[in-house]
């Protein structure tokens, strides 16, 4: 997992990296960028779902001018532990199995809810165990409240504040406060980093109906000057 990623004994030379959101994309760039041959492994078609389409090619393209291999729906269905310590993954497109150093796994968290007996009190639940709430963030128990990524909305912290904000607004200040989720800004430290506020282009024609588009590339000065 990405808390193991942190604590390695040994820096890999070679590591299978199983996703392809947020978490994995930049996990690949960190071990890429220390010299480790890293390979991206995901269900889709395309990495960081949810993003505009424009900016998940691109990105692609990046990362797979610095080493990283992209391979798209492909996942690993076996893992296996060889003798010196190194891990064999065998993937749903089939063929030999392909040893790595290290096996990290990056498909989402479940909810860490089972100590804190929901149950007890009748807190409604999905089946992944993610909290249900209104547009208030109000459980189907009327006096208890839930925010942050059990409730499965946007996993982001600063969703998750302001989320508690409203709540707080809600409960102490008289004020029935719905978060707002609607332009929330997202970072996502790859490399190159991508930033992101408001619709998708998808999202925005489906509101819209038309729309102008513009877009423009450069590639930064200190990249361009010989020698430097």
């Amino acid at each position: 997992t990405s808390d193991d990623a942190l604590d390695l004994p040994v820096m890999p030379k070679k590591i299978a990296i199983v996703g392809a959101g947020f978490i994995a994309v930049e996990f690949a760039g960190i071990f890429n960028s220390f010299g480790a041959d890293v390979k991206l492994f995901f269900r889709g078609d395309k990495i960081l779902r949810g993003f505009d389409e424009e900016v998940r090619d691109f990105l692609t393209e990046q990362i797979s001018e610095k080493g990283i291999e992209v391979t798209p729906k492909t996942v690993p269905v076996e893992v296996v532990q060889g003798e010196d310590g190194r891990k064999g993954v065998v993937t749903s497109a089939g063929g030999d199995v392909e040893w790595f150093d290290e096996v990290m796994y990056a498909t989402g968290r479940a909810p860490n809810v089972e100590e804190l007996g929901l149950e007890n009190v009748g807190v409604e639940t999905t089946d992944r165990g993610v909290i249900k709430v209104d547009d208030y963030s109000r459980t189907n128990v009327p006096n208890i409240f839930a925010v942050g990524d059990v409730t499965d909305r946007i996993n982001l912290t600063p969703v998750a504040l302001m989320e508690g904000m409203a709540v707080a607004k809600t409960l102490f200040n008289d004020t029935p406060t719905k978060p707002d989720h609607e332009y929330v800004a997202s970072a996502v430290f790859s490399q190159p980093p991508v930033g992101t506020v408001g619709y998708t282009e998808d999202e925005a024609l489906e509101k819209f109906g038309t729309l102008k588009i513009f877009t423009s590339s450069f590639r930064p000065l200190k990249n361009t000057i010989s020698g430097s």
